[in-house]
């Protein structure tokens, strides 16, 4: 095993069984890794399992088979590693889609964002929460005036810097942002993403961002993994998936991406790809750091 991976997946499946006809199969068979300090994306068109991998990766979901290792030591099955475990709940803090969903509407921002602190076994005093919290509110863009709040009384970027806040206040090795953007405006959007880059650049946490959109994932993931139907179909450094996408699943999500250019936009080609199509069995290294399913 790779000292330098902080989390990995061994042929992780996910299974939910509908009725005795209908077992649908969120996640098949995905193998990878995520390194320590890494910022990885997640993309896919919606359905394919990006989201179902986060929570089979963060606990929430039980992996129906397959392991899944953080910092070396099993965290999944009957033979999982207690101490790992427990490690991974207080060491992993998760960023939802839904920010309003996510956030309790009965209490203050502030009361909020210390909440994770109430499950550390070794908590800071109760000076030093505060004093992170303010430092906390200062980088993510918001005014001390907002502690008071409640998310009812906040706009949609604000309740998603909230999150963020919630999810970094314990100063985690590792974050999964699941479709953190998706619901926002887009000019909220792109203040988001550069809040997480910022974040992570000063709090140097690994990061697992789930997303749809590539423009997004292009300009803050190191590396970049394509899903289609709960398999893994590419993975490659981000430059290398952009320039040279080798799936044509990958090839078609690459030539929809918007460009702001309206004579590019006319005579652009988008390409297609049939989802019906079946994918193959073996995830193969076609070149350095280079992975396709064939």
């Amino acid at each position: 095993m790779d000292k330098n991976l902080i989390l990995e997946v061994r042929e992780l499946k996910q299974h939910f069984r509908i009725n005795d006809r209908l077992t649908i199969k969120a996640i098949d068979g995905v193998t990878f890794g995520i390194r320590q300090g890494e910022v990885f994306g997640l993309v896919g068109e919606s359905g394919c399992g990006k989201s179902t991998f986060a929570r089979s990766v963060t606990g929430i979901y039980r992996p129906t088979e397959g392991e899944v290792f953080y910092r070396g030591a099993l965290v999944s099955g009957k033979a999982a590693d207690a101490a790992a475990v427990r490690q991974r709940q207080t060491e992993l803090q998760t960023v939802f889609q839904d920010s309003a969903a996510s956030l309790n509407p009965r209490m203050t921002v502030e009361e909020i964002i210390l909440e994770p602190f109430r499950i550390l076994p070794n908590r800071p005093n109760p000076q030093t929460q505060r004093e992170k919290l303010l430092q906390l509110m200062k980088d993510v863009g918001m005014a001390q005036t907002y502690l008071q709040k409640r998310p009812g009384e906040l706009s949609g970027g604000q309740r998603q810097r909230v999150a963020i806040a919630r999810a970094l206040i314990t100063d985690p090795a590792f974050v999964v942002a699941d479709e953190p953007v998706a619901s926002l405006d887009i000019s909220i959007q792109a203040q988001i993403i550069s809040l997480f880059q910022h974040m992570q650049r000063e709090h140097g946490f690994t990061f697992l961002l789930i997303a749809h959109d590539l423009s997004v994932v292009r300009f803050i993931c190191d590396r970049v993994g394509v899903m289609l139907h709960g398999k893994l179909v590419e993975m490659a450094p981000t430059k290398e998936l952009f320039s040279n996408p080798l799936h044509p699943y990958t090839q078609a999500l690459l030539s929809a991406i918007h460009v702001p250019d309206p004579v590019y936009e006319r005579n652009k080609k988008i390409l297609e790809y049939d989802t019906k199509t079946p994918l193959g069995s073996t995830f193969e290294e076609v070149s350095e750091g280079h992975w396709l399913l064939k």
